[in-house]
């Protein structure tokens, strides 16, 4: 009688580890809230789920809310441009087709100093050159130059292979110097201990940072170093988890 109970004992703990190694594999809804656990109606910028086995990410939506497909035995690193960043896991949880969780996010407590991050002359001669970035596109235009009245020339400056040609290659340039200027930027960050970046690992991270150039003319010296600092903290983690 004994062994029996120890036979169906095993057989039901057999039973049990295929059903949740089967519904691990299984891919589910999550939706969800992210807030300051602070101040619950501050809106988030920059919402980020990332999927630490996949290494691939989405953005959510300002109010905090978002929505994702993930098996259930993924990890989901959720990270906001501020705050410290939170793992989000399904694996012990009873299977179900949707979830919906409701995550605080904690503000970083960092406090630093514009003027020991970069020499007065450095940052100065690196952000005159940001406010340069961008090309008007007028002046791959003949002035002048109307819809009504000249319409051959018009659709001849619109859809030319010359003329698109022409711009292509202004925002291929504007491009390269925007991504000249953020890696002077970053060579700065890595000399003063903020980040820690291989040679080879520059153009993978700002490629994986997204910095408009909007954001790159606009953001505060503070703001900016913040936003970087959270992107790579970011950017280490998932590098760890792909190997």
């Amino acid at each position: 009688m004994f062994i029996r109970l120890i036979a169906v004992f095993s057989a039901s703990m057999l039973l049990f580890s295929a059903v949740k190694a089967d519904s691990d594999s299984v891919t589910v809804s999550l939706r969800g809230k992210v807030y300051n656990a602070a101040n619950p109606e501050m809106r988030l910028e920059d919402l980020m789920m990332i999927n630490l086995r996949t290494g691939q990410g989405s953005f959510g939506k300002s109010d905090g809310t978002f929505e994702v497909n993930l098996l259930k035995a993924d990890t989901l690193l959720i990270a906001s441009t501020g705050y410290e960043s939170q793992k989000v896991t399904l694996r012990d949880s009873v299977y179900h087709q949707n979830y919906y969780l409701k995550i605080p996010l904690v503000k970083l407590n960092r406090q630093l100093k514009e003027v020991v991050i970069f020499s007065p002359r450095d940052l100065q001669s690196i952000y005159t050159d940001i406010q340069k970035l961008g090309y008007n596109k007028r002046d791959f235009q003949l002035s002048g130059v109307d819809a009504v009245s000249s319409p051959i020339t018009f659709l001849y400056q619109q859809f030319s292979a010359l003329e698109r040609t022409k711009r292509h290659n202004a925002e291929l340039r504007n491009e390269d110097q925007r991504r000249q200027l953020l890696k002077q930027l970053l060579t700065n960050y890595v000399a003063h201990d903020i980040i820690n970046l291989n040679d080879d690992e520059f153009e993978d991270f700002i490629s994986f940072s997204n910095v408009s150039e909007t954001y790159l003319k606009r953001a505060s010296q503070y703001d900016f170093c913040i936003y970087i600092k959270q992107k790579f903290d970011v950017y280490r983690l998932m590098k760890a988890n792909r190997r």
